[in-house]
């Protein structure tokens, strides 16, 4: 007899999922995707450094650059260098393009609880989005050390003029913007086909549509970054296992239903209509490599 006396006799098929069972929070399924992708979270973590080595010494300067005068205060000095390290952390700007395409790849699937096989899948996104992914690290890293000389200019001179004030923060409020398109840049680079031009066209606009959100998007995983680094030996050991794959993957769990919403619907959308006043059917988007356009 299976189990006791009928009981914990876990051979009989389960009661399963209620057709019309309305859908889970979208939080419990975030929280369900990263108790189950856990263990390679921290694969996929420790891969994304791997390729990522070089650029990490020039994230670190470049945070450092952004305060190229130390401050008079240098309690306040430490602060802010410590918290522009922290924030370059929770949302990469300066890396190796292709190892960020890779890693975006995986994390979108997981966002969209699709499996993704962890080198295979890596190498081959690296490989096919190489060009466009290596090009919009290059010029991610002229902008940010443009910005940072800058920064520093108006910081500096701030102080004694306040129309330099003024322009100061305007630089800041557009570096913002900037860092927020880096919400959207890798995820659409791996799931349309676009010109560079229109990723960060695109990228741009969802930065402003979405301001608020991104905007606390940036600050959670800021505050995340931030705690964990209250002790270093924790946060130096979280950034190696765990840091950058929990942060892409709350980035693309967030990113992923605006581009569904705003890009991918509004193409198949586009087709079906298409297939209703034509016989000629065309191909509906597929992820990663599919033609797509622009959104107006």
């Amino acid at each position: 007899m299976a189990g006791f006396f009928g009981l914990f006799d876990y051979t009989k098929p389960g009661p399963g999922v209620p057709k019309d069972a309305p859908p889970k929070a979208r939080i419990i399924v975030f929280f369900e995707i990263l108790g189950r992708k856990f263990w390679n979270l921290i694969k996929i973590n420790l891969l994304f450094l791997l390729f990522n080595l070089p650029a990490i010494p020039l994230m670190l300067f470049i945070s450092m650059f952004y305060i190229r005068q130390p401050l008079e205060d240098i309690t306040l000095d430490i602060v802010l260098r410590f918290m522009l390290g922290t924030f370059f952390m929770c949302i990469p700007v300066i890396t190796i393009g292709p190892a960020q395409a890779g890693l975006t790849y995986l994390l979108r699937n997981y966002a969209r609880e699709e499996h993704a096989f962890i080198w295979w899948d890596f190498r081959d996104t690296a490989k096919s989005n190489f060009k466009q992914s290596l090009l919009i690290s290059l010029i991610d890293a002229v902008i940010m050390i443009l910005a940072g000389i800058t920064i520093n200019f108006y910081m500096i001179y701030g102080r004694e003029n306040i129309l330099f004030a003024i322009a100061s923060g305007i630089v800041i409020l557009a570096f913002i913007i900037f860092v927020m398109m880096h919400l959207y840049i890798y995820p659409m680079l791996v799931t349309f086909k676009l010109t560079i031009r229109q990723i960060y066209k695109n990228a741009f606009l969802f930065a402003l549509v979405k301001f608020i959100p991104n905007l606390l998007i940036l600050f959670l995983c800021f505050a995340l970054v931030f705690v964990s680094f209250i002790n270093y030996f924790i946060g130096f050991v979280l950034m190696l296992f765990l840091t950058f794959s929990l942060m892409g993957l709350i980035t693309n769990f967030y990113v992923y239903p605006i581009l569904k919403k705003y890009m991918i619907d509004k193409v198949e959308g586009e087709n079906s209509q298409g297939r209703e006043d034509s016989d000629k059917q065309e191909p509906d988007i597929q992820e990663s490599g599919s033609a797509s356009e622009s959104i107006e």
